[in-house]
């Protein structure tokens, strides 16, 4: 509901007696009825619904005579704008300019906007003038089409500038035929991120199963997005599953039975490496305008060619993970794995492991690795020893994911606020160290197809800011680690290893 709006409906079940709303209305107002028109009402949002996360709520109303879009907030006026041939999915900077595409395109960041779901309705629109002939409320009437299962009906009273008694009273009138207060269709999605809570004591694979088995579903979720190149986003969400596949077979192998190990780990790493290029390119794609800003000496105009270079790259690499993703491999990798998840959920397992002891056993070793590769970690150390630190930092971080159902969930968030930092200053290092020899080679390929100088002096200039946000990552490396494994953030890893 917005502010200077009020919204009612019907008792459950009933419908909507437009004549007894008119007569009601008609006892303190003039009422003067528009016809009723047929609408077809869009839902839009993220694939992640990041405008519900944000308190927002998109629809897309398409009528005879128009069309519009309709932003709702759970926290204040929304906005409403004239639309022209939309077509869904469409990204934040294909809606009309203004408060509406600038309240959307906040939360929605490099995410489509998608249709999550359509409706036939009937509106209604009733404007309500007073002794004097001046409008002063406008009432909206909104029902289902005939046989068309939706939303129940409801009738919004739109109050004018200046006229809030009037719209109070023609609330007041509408109360007293029986509507009440419709549910605010805008709230903010508070179940996201929550994590069930499991018996520390079940059976460690019954745990591993349903884990494994939430992310089958996210890389099923994921796979039209992907495969029809709505957003980058789709591809990043497929990865991140088939990541935690990989990390979960891998901590989980105490528990799990052999082919787990030997047959499924490699069948997951293929498909890993099958999405590394293609998501590689997307991140420099996106990166392109923050590049621009690190220019001093060249011009960021002097990238359009390293823009095309980098399309064209992905261009290639696109058709061949389509071909993968669309292979028989694949289709009979997906299947299979259903199987066996089916048949680990279901069995007994011999290990005797609980939950709560693979948990303890997981975390407790890959906290171990992480302190004591933090402080082998020197002014002389080699790139590869921060690298090899940010894959068993990740390690920990999958075990605190997987395991979260069975350990303590307050200690957990502050070892994870403490090794995300951590995980930042590595990420970084690593990051512009890929960066910089990815950029060399995509200079020499440039060079190569008679690229322009200024373009190829531009990367140069990047590779140069690289090397500095390289130094600056390396230099934070120590307060970093610092902080992870003071004595506190060490006790908290030992309480979460079992050590109680």
């Amino acid at each position: 509901m917005t502010a200077g709006t009020r919204t009612l409906q019907p008792a459950d079940g009933e419908g909507l007696d437009v004549d007894r709303v008119v007569a009601a209305l008609g006892r303190r107002f003039t009422v003067e009825s528009g016809s009723r028109r047929a609408v077809r009402r869009t839902h839009v949002d993220t694939f992640d619904r990041r405008l519900l996360a944000a308190g927002l709520a998109l629809e897309h109303d398409v009528t005879a005579r128009q069309e519009a879009l309709v932003l709702t907030r759970a926290d204040g006026p929304g906005a409403s704008a004239t639309a022209t041939g939309l077509r869904w999915p469409a990204f934040p900077d294909a809606l009309p300019e203004g408060v509406l595409r600038q309240t959307v395109a906040a939360p929605a960041g490099i995410r489509a906007l998608t249709a999550l779901g359509q409706e036939k309705r009937r509106l209604q629109l009733l404007e309500l003038r007073n002794a004097d002939d001046k409008v002063v409320v406008r009432v909206e009437l909104d029902e289902p089409d005939e046989g068309a299962p939706a939303r129940p009906p409801t009738v919004t009273v739109r109050e004018l500038r200046g006229y809030a008694d009037e719209a109070a009273r023609a609330v007041k009138a509408l109360v007293a035929t029986g509507l009440r207060p419709a549910p605010d269709q805008v709230a903010v999605d508070d179940d996201q991120g929550r994590t069930p809570v499991a018996d520390r004591r079940q059976p460690a694979h019954v745990l591993l199963a349903a884990a494994l088995g939430g992310f089958a579903t996210a890389m099923d979720d994921n796979l039209p997005g992907l495969l029809d190149d709505v957003d980058t986003e789709f591809l990043h969400d497929f990865r991140v599953a088939v990541r935690r596949t990989r990390a979960t077979l891998k901590i989980g192998r105490p528990a799990l039975p052999h082919p787990m190990r030997s047959e499924w780990e490699p069948a997951f790493k293929w498909l890993g490496d099958l999405t590394t290029p293609v998501r590689d390119l997307d991140v420099y794609e996106l990166e392109l305008p923050t590049m621009g800003g690190w220019l001093v000496a060249a011009d960021e105009a002097d990238l359009a060619a390293f823009a095309t270079h980098l399309r064209r790259r992905r261009t290639a690499v696109r058709r061949a993970l389509v071909r993968g993703l669309r292979s028989q491999r694949y289709r009979r990798l997906r299947a299979d794995w259903d199987l066996a998840l089916d048949r680990l959920g279901d069995e007994a397992r011999d290990s005797g492991l609980t939950a709560g002891e693979l948990a303890d056993q997981a975390i407790r070793r890959a906290a171990r690795r992480v302190v004591r590769g933090g402080r082998s970690v020197t002014a002389d150390s080699p790139a590869t020893d921060l690298h090899d630190l940010r894959k068993r930092c990740k390690e920990l971080r999958y075990a605190l994911e997987v395991f979260a159902p069975v350990v303590d969930t307050t200690m957990r968030k502050k070892v994870v606020g403490d090794l995300k930092d951590l995980q930042d200053v590595l990420g970084r290092f690593q990051d512009t160290e890929v960066q910089r020899r990815a950029l060399r080679s995509f200079a020499e390929e440039m060079m190569a197809d008679g690229t322009p100088a200024e373009a190829v002096l531009a990367m140069g200039e990047l590779i140069g800011h690289l090397d500095s946000e390289q130094d600056r990552a390396r230099a934070e490396f120590d307060t970093a680690f610092g902080t992870f494994a003071r004595p506190a953030g060490v006790q908290r890893l030992l309480h979460l290893g079992g050590h109680r």
